[in-house]
């Protein structure tokens, strides 16, 4: 059961009720771009998924309340607001009725309790912190080129950093990490690009949709 907290927008709803693919995004990292920059990137981001038939899903909090899924409406008042709101801020905006974008660990604790895998957060290789919460949650994220003494942190948490291009590589790792059910590191697919994390998230969600379909 969905959290009392958490408000699902209509598109992402109606994609976890039917199976579309969705993908989350940290809204946290397009922050650092002035208003309305910010807005015309995320727009332009979402874009890029809704044409490789993927669901988008802007993580955020508005007026309090956590949200997969923006409309433009709540879109435009959270670029405005701006913020960059971590995992454990999460509470206080939710009883200040406050309104800011996402980092990474808050993106992927409430796309955990939205159901929605995977995750792109481009500003996932920022944060220590960052890490930590990713290593305990069973998530596939996709995040910006990780440099090798990042990836040596990653390792150090459990957490798999793959460069393969191959759609199957990716998928094949989550669910195998998933199926083992030891640990719950996640897999990090890089890209240099916002262009080509949409590519890589969108392909290998579209694939994992297959393969748990046939499971």
């Amino acid at each position: 059961m969905a959290s009392k907290f958490l408000d699902l927008a209509a598109p992402v709803a109606a994609a976890l009720k039917v199976g579309t693919p969705i993908v989350a995004i940290e809204t946290g990292f397009f922050m650092r771009l002035p208003y309305p920059k910010n807005y015309t990137a995320l727009q332009e981001c979402e874009q890029a998924f809704w044409r490789r038939d993927c669901v988008p899903c802007c993580v955020g909090v508005v007026d309090g309340r956590l949200k997969a899924g923006l409309t433009k409406e709540d879109l435009d008042k959270m670029c405005r607001a701006g913020g960059n709101a971590a995992r454990g801020e999460l509470p206080n905006l939710a009883a200040d009725k406050g309104t800011s974008g996402t980092g990474a660990s808050a993106t992927m604790a409430i796309a955990k309790m939205a159901g929605i895998v995977p995750v792109m957060a481009p500003g996932l290789s920022d944060s220590l912190a960052d890490m930590d919460a990713l290593s305990a949650s069973a998530r596939m994220v996709f995040c910006g080129k990780v440099a090798p003494d990042r990836a040596l942190l990653y390792a150090a948490r459990s957490v798999a950093v793959l460069r393969q291009d191959e759609v199957d590589a990716l998928t094949d790792a989550y669910l195998l990490q998933r199926d083992l059910e030891l640990t719950e590191s996640s897999v990090i697919p890089c890209g240099e690009t916002l262009g080509d994390l949409a590519e890589k998230a969108s392909a290998a969600a579209l694939d994992l949709k297959k393969k748990t379909d046939f499971r």
